[in-house]
């Protein structure tokens, strides 16, 4: 074994990243999947994404389920399959939650006067109750599976660190859509950091660490120019992320590379945050 693979490998671990599916979610998985580990994807749609039926189709380990990180009661179902196939997971990626509610009402994004209760409480339980829900069945799992090390990963975001800059979004509002990035969001986002600090406390004595990990805006080829341009010019490195900019990111966290690393915020931004 090499000195990388020895401090960096995953090799056989069992990694469970949920919102597995998406933008983001996808790429984990790949990452994991090709790192070696055992890779168990929980999302809310069906059908694997392109990306993770490529992986299950190549003959990698990897299982997709459905399951709503809101509903305990599925976490729970889902875990048993989990182990049935691969045995506890003993990494966590709680990557799962909204941007915004598909066929959401144009207040969701409008003027904070406007935004609804319902998108509210929306946000915060598929950020944040989600997370809660998914680190109790977890916790539960690797004591009971008397496992010695794990990792949780919480994703939150640049905007749980800073508020969303909504000049950026003037263009849109010159253009007749009366369009604001949300509250609840970075609400929600926010809300991750000080998760993550009181269940490092917890888990500590049972060898699971947990660190956030906060990644920057991403590229996608459906965004409007003018937002890519100014994002771009407000980032030290001056473009967007690629959506394999956090593999690293990930992987680290939940390898022995960071073992001495619990209850901290790992930031991945391009610099967006420094200036």
């Amino acid at each position: 074994m090499s000195y990388l693979d020895e401090i960096f490998g995953i090799k056989d671990r069992v990694a469970l990243i949920t919102g597995g599916n998406g933008h983001l979610g996808s790429e984990y998985a790949e990452a994991f999947a090709k790192a070696g580990a055992k890779v168990a994807v929980f999302d809310v749609t069906e059908k694997p994404s392109t990306k993770v039926q490529k992986l299950i189709d190549s003959g990698l380990p990897i299982i997709s389920l459905k399951v709503d990180v809101t509903k305990k009661g599925e976490i729970a179902a889902g875990f048993e399959k989990i182990i049935s196939k691969f045995g506890a997971p003993t990494i966590l990626v709680n990557n799962a939650g909204l941007g915004s509610r598909p066929n959401a009402p144009p207040e969701e994004n409008g003027p904070f006067e406007n935004y609804p209760e319902e998108s509210w409480d929306a946000m915060l339980d598929s950020h944040l109750k989600g997370m809660f829900f998914m680190s109790q069945v977890f916790i539960k799992n690797f004591r009971a599976a008397k496992e010695k090390k794990g990792s949780i990963i919480n994703i939150s975001s640049t905007y749980g660190l800073v508020s969303p800059i909504q000049s950026m979004y003037e263009f849109r509002r010159r253009g007749g859509e009366e369009y604001y990035k949300p509250v609840g969001y970075s609400v929600a986002k926010s809300g991750v950091l000080n998760f993550t600090k009181w269940l490092a406390e917890y888990a500590a004595p049972l060898g699971i660490r947990v660190n956030t990990l906060a990644p920057g805006g991403v590229y996608e080829a459906n965004m409007a120019p003018e937002f890519v341009k100014e994002y771009e010019n407000r980032t030290m490195l001056r473009r967007m992320a690629k959506t394999t900019d956090y593999n690293g990111a990930v992987l680290f966290l939940a390898s022995e590379a960071s073992d001495y690393m619990t209850g901290s915020l790992l930031v991945v931004d391009g610099g967006w945050t420094a200036i």
